[in-house]
């Protein structure tokens, strides 16, 4: 059975969080750029109707903010 977007989207963000956890400060600085904000690289929660962005970073984990 195929998971929805909102499932997957939690794995990766679960996943993502795991790894951060095992960096250095500045790894995590850079990653986090990457993740939640930067020029080049904008994270998005999925919802039906649009893309939002909706990427927090809360007590060192990552969180996905669906409307």
């Amino acid at each position: 059975m195929a998971l929805t977007n909102e499932k997957v989207i939690e794995k990766v963000v679960g996943r993502l969080t795991e790894m951060r956890l095992k960096m250095d400060a500045e790894e995590r600085v850079v990653l986090d750029e990457m993740i939640i904000g930067g020029p080049e690289v904008v994270a998005h929660a999925v919802t039906a109707e649009r893309v939002q962005p909706r990427v927090t970073l809360e007590d060192d984990k990552y969180r996905v903010v669906i409307p």
